[in-house]
């Protein structure tokens, strides 16, 4: 799938996820080797902010 080269949507969501992994974690989602791909699939799939932050906190082991 093709997507925007320019979406103010993606880019706050993508803002939001970053400022929370790395006020929380330290890291980034380059950290964790999650490419600019990868995360507009999330976001054009749907996910919210706080949905996507979960699933990595399954990947970092950190749910409870």
């Amino acid at each position: 799938m093709a997507f925007p080269i320019d979406d103010t949507g993606f880019t706050l969501w993508h803002y939001n996820v970053e400022a929370h992994l790395k006020r929380v974690h330290g890291i980034s989602t380059k950290d964790l080797g999650l490419d600019r791909r990868s995360l507009q699939e999330r976001y054009y799939a749907g996910d919210s902010v706080f949905t996507y932050l979960d699933r990595i906190a399954g990947l970092l082991g950190n749910r409870a």
